[in-house]
């Protein structure tokens, strides 16, 4: 409590990588944030921005998706009366909530809020700021989801674009970007959205060099992740799995494809063996067919000597 009670405008972010808490320490900083500053008119900043973090903890480091949804509902709300449309918290707050129903599975309540958020974004602020960045990344994402890979994949490789340069390849936002462009691979190697659950059951073809190239964004992020994040962190944990699956299906693919380079070798071996014995017996056959046309000749000589 004490600790976020320290500054309103950097209580959740770490003084030394300048990046948010994570994990556990954010959810209880958030949390106690929360609770100092619920009592104050809904009208307050301090109050949205304290609704807004608790949200985005609840989310990121448990996966709560209906505690977050009210608080995410609440502030845009709220932004919006107050701020107006075009306000950047606003905005910000109108992606979280996009972001929020994609993850529901409410895809059209997501799409209009993204579409707005990024048009205004990319009006006010700059199509290269942290904050249009992030929306782009999540309507990459909402794109992926519906299986629209045709128009998700140039906004994931924007997005990541643009936070390497801006951000720096270590920032959580970066690695975040290289972990959803790898998903989008994994989905395009599948060639429809498939989840890693329902992986091995699924009964299409699989793109070889679409999996190589998940496998190498997923592990790179997994990499930078570890690095960044720590070995418990969630994200982490979530690469560690993606990681995982993308590596096994590479793996079960390279032995299928294997299999089938050394069943296709033996069939034209087979195949070669079989049209040079058909050869062959062709050759003696002709041969014959020229020695009993000699003989025949010879014994019409003899006849007419």
């Amino acid at each position: 409590i004490e600790a976020a009670k320290h500054n309103t405008d950097t209580w959740d972010t770490c003084p030394t990588c300048l990046q948010d808490f994570t994990g556990n320490v954010r959810l209880g900083l958030a949390r106690a944030r929360w609770n100092i500053a619920k009592k104050r008119s809904w009208r307050d900043g301090e109050r949205l921005n304290a609704a807004d973090r608790l949200a985005q903890a609840l989310q990121v480091c448990l996966g709560d998706h209906d505690g977050a949804l009210p608080l995410f509902e609440e502030v845009l709300r709220v932004s919006r009366k107050v701020d107006g449309d075009d306000d950047v918290n606003t905005l910000i707050s109108m992606s979280n909530l996009a972001a929020l129903h994609q993850k529901m599975g409410n895809h059209h309540l997501a799409l209009p809020l993204f579409e707005e958020a990024l048009e205004a974004q990319r009006r006010t602020i700059g199509a290269t700021a942290p904050d249009t960045l992030l929306t782009l990344n999540n309507l990459a994402m909402h794109h992926l989801r519906t299986e629209r890979f045709s128009i998700s994949l140039p906004l994931a490789e924007k997005a990541l674009k643009y936070r390497r340069k801006t951000l720096g390849r270590n920032h959580a936002d970066t690695l975040e970007s290289i972990h959803n462009l790898g998903l989008l691979q994994w989905h395009m190697a599948h060639g429809e959205y498939v989840s890693f659950t329902n992986a091995k059951d699924h009964e299409g073809e699989c793109n070889v060099s679409g999996m190589e190239r998940a496998s190498v964004l997923l592990g790179e992020s997994l990499e930078g992740r570890r690095r960044v994040l720590g070995e418990d962190h969630p994200l982490t944990k979530e690469s560690v799995r993606a990681s995982r699956h993308a590596d096994e299906k590479l793996k079960e693919l390279r032995a299928v494809n294997e299999k089938k380079r050394k069943h296709d070798d033996k069939t034209k071996e087979t195949s070669a063996a079989s049209s040079k014995s058909i050869a062959k017996k062709k050759k003696k056959k002709r041969k014959r067919a020229d020695g009993g046309k000699g003989d025949s000749q010879n014994q019409k000589v003899e006849k007419q000597t």
